[in-house]
């Protein structure tokens, strides 16, 4: 990215962060942010959405089409936001089940730190522990999960299975 372009896109995480839209107040104009071409404003749009809570339900179909975004951060923030959103995000449950599989050497290539792989899996599991009985179909992936590599998307896979199932 040439300087230029990168004092733009820092005016516009600024901006976004500090806007009146960005405390919640207008929803629709965060999940418009998950479509901007800057990862970073995309991730900065989650981010605001998750601070939201429940009250971005209507943002849940944006932040489900970013669960498939090639930069994990903005899976990473999105399903965060599904997280706060709770269990009236249970449109999103499918995705979220897929975002349990995202592991390094896929195709397309993803972007951002070589951690963000299990982050973007652990919060994965969180966000369908936080959907809770609703999410009852990512079951049998969470069993699988239980075995991943990572100890934290382990732990946050057992934890949804409890909050899913009762057990």
């Amino acid at each position: 990215m040439r300087p230029v372009a990168t004092s733009v896109a820092i005016i516009l995480m600024i901006t976004l962060a500090l806007s009146p839209f960005a405390m919640g107040q207008d929803i629709e104009a965060l999940a418009k942010g998950l479509e901007h071409p800057n990862a970073a404003i995309r991730g900065m749009a989650g981010f605001k959405l998750a601070q939201a809570g429940p009250k971005a339900v209507t943002a849940v179909p944006a932040l489900t089409k970013a669960l498939a975004d090639l930069d994990l951060n903005v899976r990473y923030m999105s399903a965060n936001a599904l997280r706060a959103i709770g269990p009236v995000a249970k449109a999103a449950v499918p995705s979220l089940i897929q975002l349990l599989d995202t592991f390094p050497g896929g195709t397309p290539a993803l972007t951002g730190p070589f951690r963000y792989y299990a982050d973007a899996r652990s919060i994965a599991a969180e966000a369908l522990g936080a959907i809770g009985p609703d999410a009852m179909e990512a079951v049998p992936a969470l069993k699988k999960t239980l075995n991943d590599t990572d100890l934290n998307v382990r732990n946050a896979a057992a934890t949804a299975l409890w909050r899913i199932t009762g057990k």
